[in-house]
């Protein structure tokens, strides 16, 4: 954090917190105290009404009237920009989630007192659970390297940790997409050492390089996409309760209902073809696939093979 940010950061926090040691500042800025003390002093020279208590209660206060504008915004505003905030610090953007607080202090600093502990107590109260999986973090410059590859169609070298095996490959990988799925950050591309198409989890990657060659692809790749991604109609048989249960998962969003009664006929037109095949092998007294049969085959080898693993 640069020393700017620092003072600003400062101001914030006196704003929050009240009356604050040297050591809690450098606590919640992850610095030294020396360098609070330095960014204190150059406060004061700016005429920051920044004012210090001395005594074993003592610490640091700023005045309450002082007022450092960040951004004008609404209360209900920031109330929305907090729970995205919130939001982003739960997903880990890599590189970024680190940046959440100080951006949260400039969001509280634009508004009252009153308003500040009202949003607090409701933040407080709201949580985000989205995560099955909880990476301990991210090498430092993979999120730099990963956006700088894809806008500039370069490939990267990567040193991937495979856990099954216990070893790290070094890889030559033309990126094509960056997601996010159950908690974690994951690349998909062509991998020039496999000679297909692997997807490569972002917190298995312990060293990332942009090379100067191009992305290439397969000549059939661009199809090969476009066909594992094709929307096609499913239709389920679902037990009428159990579909208001699922009728608002993203993947029912284009449905329709053909036959109305205790069991409804559904059709459903979606790309998520292994979300269909495992709300039917998770629900088997509820749901019942119709169309089209040839996920049947795929069921029964499903079923077969835990049959035998717990025979």
């Amino acid at each position: 954090m640069k020393k700017l940010e620092r003072m600003t950061a400062i101001i914030y926090l006196l704003h929050e917190k009240g009356k604050l040691t040297a050591r809690d500042i450098a606590g919640h800025l992850e610095v030294s105290e020396r360098t609070v003390y330095r960014d204190i002093d150059a406060l004061s020279q700016i005429k920051v009404p920044v004012m210090a208590c001395e005594g074993r209660q003592g610490g640091y206060e700023i005045d309450p009237g002082y007022f450092l504008p960040s951004i004008r915004l609404s209360e209900d505003e920031i109330i929305n920009f907090m729970l995205l905030l919130k939001l982003g610090k739960e997903i880990k953007i890599p590189q970024l989630y680190g940046s959440y607080d100080m951006l949260r202090m400039k969001l509280l600093n634009a508004v009252t007192k009153d308003s500040r502990l009202k949003i607090k107590r409701f933040l407080d109260k709201f949580e985000v659970c989205i995560n099955r999986i909880n990476p301990e973090g991210y090498i430092g410059n993979i999120l730099e390297t990963l956006i700088q590859s894809l806008e500039e169609e370069k490939r990267i070298k990567i040193w991937y940790y495979t856990p099954l095996k216990n070893t790290v490959t070094e890889r030559t990988v033309s990126p094509y997409r960056f997601i996010f799925d159950e908690g974690g950050w994951y690349v998909t591309g062509y991998c020039h050492l496999r000679e297909d198409k692997r997807t490569f989890r972002l917190d298995r990657i312990q060293r990332i390089e942009l090379l100067e060659n191009t992305c290439s692809y397969p000549a059939d790749w661009e199809a090969d996409e476009n066909t594992n991604r094709a929307a096609q109609h499913y239709q389920l048989q679902v037990d009428r309760c159990f579909y208001e249960v699922i009728k608002h998962n993203d993947y029912m969003e284009n449905r329709q209902i053909l036959k109305d009664g205790d069991l409804l006929l559904v059709d459903i037109y979606t790309e998520s073809e292994d979300s269909i095949l495992e709300l039917a092998l998770k629900n088997p007294t509820t749901v019942k696939i119709i169309e089209p049969e040839s996920l049947y085959g795929r069921i029964k080898e499903i079923v077969g093979s835990l049959g035998q693993l717990y025979n």
